[in-house]
């Protein structure tokens, strides 16, 4: 749902792919493919499930890990992970598909179902969409963990919600928040009368017959779902359930590879909305479309979300000129998902994934504090600070979470669920203190300096 749940750190709001790759889908390298999950999951760097689908047709899936580690029940390609804000396409076709039946407009203001939220007046469905109401995204608060794994009706949401202020005047700029998706359900409801669940299911997973895509509950192994996990001293830890009452049109719904890229083909395919409304969806404004993101990958331009849940992460991209899907979801990730759509399109378009290096070395406490301290950078207007905790450097970007940097040499480090490295430049004196280092994430290189 949020940067505060799935804990990447956020350089650039697209994703972008730049791997050198062949056009040609005929020679996949799907062994090789394999392979590269396989060595994520002997390096304790991912649990899950991953679907590829050409022409409609699913050319390949794989699993890996527990879903249950305690009774060592497998991962498999019909086990059922949380997706977090891959939630937010499925409810943006909902409400266009009510805007195709005239119900309702996208100009409709808020004020015509919510008039007690922040500018709900000048707030319109269009805005919600495009993550452009300024509504404040709620699981940005710090009180948001003291509260999540507790069951919340809508008028407490609605009051939680309200209380907020708004972060800036509608339509001012784009800027993500799960307020917009959790209130578009909200209307969904309203507009229907039945539950989000009973129009999921009439209007997208019994058409397209997604008997693994719900509205999730708490987690059930028993029903074939996975729980989720966090991976430290050795040791799986069992991540707390998110109660789906908070979440709900931003992030609530369960599933799995195979069912998302069926969603997903027949969306672009004409079988959920109209060309018209398709079009719209997938206008980019400020590097949002509605419920969607601009995935470039070489010379393609493909559309998708990806989400985070608790120690749930996923991910589902098309690309409409080659009628390709890929999906991902996982009850545990150490590794970034742009890499692992990365090595799923170079697969496919023929170019084996290189196997990444896990490697580390251990460094001196008083090695690191001299790496210790504020960095600027004149090329983002990101403040990255550094700090050495338990005898690992700590990094945190302006308005982030913390995160681990581990050290592959005395000058390198690396965050691999965010695709970050750190690489530092040597001091001039045998002594002296770092003072600059390059960032390296999603193909960008970002030069920061001790202030």
């Amino acid at each position: 749902m949020s940067a505060r749940i799935s804990m990447i750190l956020v350089l650039i709001s697209s994703m972008l792919m730049g791997h050198a790759a062949n056009t040609s889908a005929q020679d996949f390298k799907e062994q090789e493919l394999t392979q590269f999950f396989e060595h994520l999951y002997e390096h304790n760097r991912w649990m899950g499930s991953v679907a590829i689908m050409s022409g409609g047709e699913v050319i390949y899936r794989h699993a890996a890990g527990y879903a249950d580690v305690e009774s060592e029940a497998p991962n498999t390609p019909e086990t059922r992970h949380r997706v977090g804000s891959v939630t937010k396409p499925f409810t943006a076709v909902m409400i266009l598909q009510l805007v195709e039946r005239g119900e309702i407009t996208l100009e409709d203001p808020l004020s015509d179902y919510f008039p007690d939220m922040p500018n709900a007046g000048e707030i319109t469905l269009r805005d919600m969409l495009y993550h452009r109401s300024g509504l404040y995204n709620f699981t940005n608060d710090p009180e948001y963990p003291d509260y999540m794994t507790e069951p919340k009706s809508r008028e407490e949401m609605l009051e939680k919600l309200a209380g907020y202020d708004p972060v800036f005047e509608p339509g001012e700029r784009n800027e993500y928040s799960n307020a917009n998706y959790v209130l578009l359900g909200y209307i969904i409801e309203e507009v229907t009368g039945r539950d989000y669940q009973q129009v999921l299911e009439s209007q997208i997973t019994e058409p397209l017959e997604l008997e693994d895509t719900y509205y999730g509950g708490s987690v059930s192994a028993e029903s074939g779902e996975a729980f989720s996990y966090s991976y430290a001293g050795n040791q799986w830890q069992l991540q707390p359930e998110t109660d789906m009452s908070i979440p709900h049109g931003a992030g609530s719904m369960v599933s799995r590879p195979q069912d998302l890229t069926t969603f997903i083909h027949a969306l672009f395919d004409g079988q959920l909305i109209g060309q018209e409304l398709l079009d719209e969806m997938i206008e980019i404004e400020e590097n949002y479309g509605m419920g969607l993101f601009s995935y470039p990958y070489q010379e393609s331009t493909g559309f998708g979300h990806s989400g985070g849940i608790d120690g749930y992460q996923s991910n589902l991209a098309y690309y409409p000129d080659e009628d390709l899907a890929v999906a991902i979801t996982t009850n545990f990730l150490s590794y970034s998902q742009n890499d692992i759509l990365i090595a799923m399109l170079d697969a496919w378009h023929g170019k084996a994934p290189e196997l990444p290096d896990f490697d580390t070395v251990e460094l001196e406490e008083s090695y690191l504090e001299k790496m210790a301290g504020e960095y600027e950078s004149g090329q983002i207007p990101l403040d990255i600070t550094l700090r050495v905790s338990g005898g690992q450097l700590m990094a945190q970007a302006t308005g982030q979470s913390e995160f681990p940097l581990d050290a592959q040499s005395e000058t390198r480090f690396r965050f691999d669920q965010a695709g970050v490295i750190i690489e530092f430049e040597q001091p001039e004196g045998e002594d002296g203190e770092f003072t600059t280092f390059t960032l390296h994430q999603a193909g960008g290189q970002y030069r920061f300096q001790r202030k």
